[in-house]
């Protein structure tokens, strides 16, 4: 298993040299950075817990987070582990993690229900730093992420926009109980709302996978139901959805429009470019800074604030040049 968590990274780290949402398996032994440090078993552990590392956004998480936990070496020692979006084993992880004492949980959850551990550590003391996904309650230090209900309402307002305020969506779902999907669902389906002429289908949960996206596209050409525009809850499943159409005999005459989240490929843009997709939108990579808070809590400093939200932007293929010269890192 580590040698499938390295070949992730490895992958992602290859694109950093060279994706800052959405999610499927991953590799589950523990990795440990910071070999520079001195004298590193005196230092405070700092471990992450990952939803999942197969993902290209995922894996671009996971790269950034490990540079930026490696430029810390002389701070503290860090540990990821990553649970394959199964729910379950990342519960088993975390309260086997806490066996080792940590200072700080880093955690993207794989649904809510991994709550239950998250609020043990905190209870023990443990500063819990939520990225990307969130749980119920209050029983973590900071939640670091995109605002998902904003991009959702965004997306929405894009497409809303684009067909004139009347024809029919097919939304894309991404995993059936994590806070991303719910939150880019209501956040579009609030802004869906103030147009009467709009109707929404609401699609199947893919669990942010291409070929899940893909398999659900083409069974519901075969329905021959009308549709004008593809919402997406990331890119992977926009480009397997926008495959499927166009791989079809029995598509639209007119190509829907296609909207996705994320911006972490090079390959995303390029369809945009081209005019396959229409319009991603960027969710920004939270482990960086959340590498970043656990080294200020570390020294004494605690959050000021209980959520952090990073900034969102459109890609679209009026800016895709631009965009490209600015994220270099693009995984491809």
């Amino acid at each position: 298993m580590k040698l499938r968590f390295w070949i992730g990274v490895a992958i992602a780290a290859s694109a950093l040299a060279g994706c800052n949402n959405g999610d499927s398996g991953g590799g589950t032994a523990p990795t440990s950075g910071n070999s520079s440090a001195k004298n590193p078993g005196s230092l405070p552990l700092v471990v992450f817990s990952q939803a999942n590392s197969a993902d290209p956004w995922r894996q671009q998480f996971d790269a950034e987070t490990r540079v930026a936990a490696d430029a810390d070496t002389e701070i503290f020692r860090f540990e990821e582990q990553a649970a394959e979006d199964d729910a379950n084993k990342q519960i088993s992880q975390i309260d086997t993690l806490m066996l080792e004492s940590p200072k700080v949980l880093l955690v993207s959850p794989a649904d809510t229900s991994v709550g239950t551990a998250i609020e043990k550590a905190f209870d023990k003391g443990v500063a819990v730093v939520l990225l990307d996904r969130g749980i119920p309650g209050d029983k973590y230090t900071v939640h670091i992420g995109g605002d998902n209900v904003d991009i959702g309402r965004q997306a929405a307002e894009y497409i809303a926009k684009r067909l004139n305020g009347k024809g029919t969506v097919l939304m894309i779902q991404g995993k059936g109980g994590a806070d991303a999907t719910n939150d880019r669902r209501d956040g579009a389906m609030t802004a869906f709302k103030k147009y009467p002429g709009i109707t929404v289908i609401p699609g199947d949960d893919c669990k942010y996978q291409r070929q899940a996206a893909q398999s659900y596209m083409e069974t519901f050409l075969q329905s021959r139901k009308p549709f004008d525009a593809v919402y997406a809850h990331n890119d992977e499943m926009a480009i397997g959805a926008y495959h499927a159409y166009e791989a079809s005999a029995t598509k639209p005459k007119t190509k829907p429009i296609f909207v996705g989240i994320d911006g972490c490929q090079q390959e995303v843009v390029q369809m945009i470019k081209d005019g396959k997709l229409d319009a991603t939108f960027r969710y920004p990579d939270p482990g960086p800074k959340g590498i970043e808070v656990a080294a200020d809590i570390l020294k004494g400093n605690q959050p000021k604030d209980k959520k952090i939200v990073l900034p969102t932007e459109i890609v679209t293929k009026e800016n895709a040049d631009k965009y490209l010269a600015a994220h270099p890192g693009l995984a491809k």
